[in-house]
């Protein structure tokens, strides 16, 4: 007699298939396996799968890099319309439980298990229209700041606690000092994550503060253009590396504007950072712009 299948997930949808992809999780390098495991695995157009593996991405970075992480597994079940994530260990599960509480993500969470449903397509996305849209956005955010006005001068903002402002300062110190070396000899695949990394922990500490989620957002972004394009990234010339490289000095020249010295408004640079992201993704996906609106509904920054 043939037995029936067990379903790990909560959902505990019937459709599900019997197969299941066990992946470990123990060190960063087992984290960017798992990325890269799923980007093949998955429709790289696909952005709602891929702004969710990016958002457990940077949650699961965090964790591994503290003192008290322990191994965890991810349990990955489908079927023709779902793809089913579920963390089965009673640490990790209730600390992304907590995680998610924050955002508008759905999950089910049960003893010492999470699971959360995710859609594997879309509907498609006027693509065409979109790009219309950014660049008529992007001519006039130019036109703004070659028109603007000097900044009023303020003094160093301070709602940042004191140990994440220093994290921020150490972080932002890595992304200057990453981009150094790409810029004198060139990326690789060992440059990228680190670049990637550095990113991750930047825009992670960011999250809860929400009087810059707008920049957090443009970083985000590029974390999840970056995500879903290693190769694309890692075969970028040196002209288009300016581009980066300029994103992440503009990281650099906010940071230190807004929380060392002082001199700006907060939202000074809303604008550009979001110009130079729609620049790096029309030169790394040139038919496919990220929609803002299609974020929105997966991250409550």
């Amino acid at each position: 007699m043939r037995t029936s299948k067990k379903i790990i997930n909560l959902y505990n949808d019937k459709n599900t298939s019997s197969i299941k992809h066990v992946i470990s999780i123990n060190t960063e390098e087992d984290l960017n396996q798992f990325w890269d495991y799923m980007s093949t695995a998955q429709e790289s157009s696909d952005h709602y799968l891929s702004s969710f593996i990016s958002y457990f991405y940077n949650f699961a970075l965090s964790y591994i890099n503290q003192d008290k992480a322990q191994f965890f597994e991810i349990i990955l079940e489908e079927n023709e319309n779902n793809l089913y994530f579920t963390l089965w260990n009673e640490n990790i599960s209730l600390l992304f439980q907590k995680y998610l509480s924050k955002t508008s993500i759905e999950y089910l969470h049960k003893q010492n298990k999470i699971s959360i449903k995710l859609l594997k397509k879309i509907d498609k996305i006027d693509f065409k229209k979109i790009k219309k849209e950014n660049q008529k956005r992007e001519n006039k955010l130019i036109n703004s700041v070659l028109k603007s006005k000097k900044t009023t001068k303020t003094k160093p903002y301070t709602f940042i606690q004191e140990e994440d402002l220093e994290d921020l300062m150490h972080l932002n110190e890595d992304l200057q000092d990453i981009i150094y070396k790409i810029q004198k000899n060139g990326i690789n695949e060992n440059k990228f994550i680190k670049l990637r990394s550095t990113i991750s922990l930047f825009c992670f500490t960011l999250r809860f503060y929400n009087q810059v989620e707008t920049i957090t957002f443009s970083i985000n972004e590029l974390l999840n253009l970056m995500n879903v394009n290693k190769d694309k990234f890692i075969s970028l010339d040196n002209l288009e590396l300016t581009l980066v490289c300029g994103f992440i000095n503009n990281i650099d020249r906010w940071f230190n504007t807004l929380f060392i010295l002082g001199g700006a408004d907060l939202h000074f640079m809303d604008n550009s950072m979001q110009a130079d992201y729609v620049s790096i993704s029309q030169i790394v996906e040139p038919t496919i712009i990220s929609c803002e609106s299609n974020l929105d509904a997966i991250f409550d920054f």
